[in-house]
């Protein structure tokens, strides 16, 4: 068998202002995961550090400037295995506080949408509150 191992590191950011969180919709082209509200992620490139990768898909995704010192609030680690292939997966979940008052959010072609919502929103579905459950 021609096993084939690979990492995958992914990271999520959570833009918190007061009690709001900032949340992104995907687009409905993403041929992926087509419109689904999510915190604003992305992967490691090679040769990034994780801060490099943050301070990029944050610039990338909706034009912020990283300027404070992130704190990790969740992680998930798992293997993963299809078609006799591993991958090492490895989310990080990012904590930024902001004022949303000061941030001009301009979205990349991969998002349609954002809002700001608290964790009783109706858009805040279980897979974001478990990525805020230790804020």
């Amino acid at each position: 068998m021609n096993e084939k191992n690979e990492n995958r590191n992914c990271r999520n950011r959570n833009l918190k202002s007061k009690d709001h969180y900032l949340i992104v919709e995907r687009a409905d082209y993403d041929e992926t995961y087509p419109s689904p509200w999510e915190f604003p992620g992305g992967h490691l490139e090679e040769g990034e550090t994780i801060i490099e990768a943050l301070k990029r898909e944050l610039k990338e995704e909706i034009n912020y400037d990283l300027s404070s010192e992130p704190k990790i609030t969740n992680f998930y680690d798992e293997i993963r295995e299809k078609g006799g292939n591993k991958s090492h997966f490895i989310e990080l979940d990012f904590l930024i506080e902001v004022d949303k008052e000061k941030v001009a959010i301009e979205l990349s072609f991969e998002h349609s949408s954002y809002m700001w919502i608290t964790k009783d929103s109706e858009y805040m579905i279980d897979f974001l509150k478990r990525k805020i459950q230790n804020i």
